[in-house]
């Protein structure tokens, strides 16, 4: 969750233990933040713990006030299928047939 205050972002992105290998919890948070950064999240750490900031309060854009379909951040998506927060391009949703 992004740590600026009243920001409503999540990063969802992040899958672990689909490849059998047993991970510490750890190496699975150094996971998370990896990929975390590598999607725009600004890690830093804080008092004892990291802190997350979102794309869109990283760049001035933030903080996300409403949700919506971004992996990202959680953020609402435009007409355009971009985020309006983080300005990540989001894949239109496929109806299973």
């Amino acid at each position: 969750m992004c740590d600026t205050g009243d920001c409503f972002a999540v990063y969802l992105a992040v899958q672990t233990g689909d490849d059998e290998d047993a991970h510490s919890a750890s190496e699975v948070s150094q996971l998370a933040r990896d990929a975390a950064h590598g999607d725009g999240w600004v890690v830093s750490f804080g008092f004892r713990q990291p802190v997350m900031t979102c794309p869109g309060c990283a760049d001035g854009r933030g903080p996300v006030r409403e949700r919506g379909d971004c992996r990202r951040c959680m953020g609402r998506v435009d007409s355009e299928s971009r985020c309006v927060y983080c300005l990540h391009r989001v894949e239109p949703v496929r109806p299973e047939a």
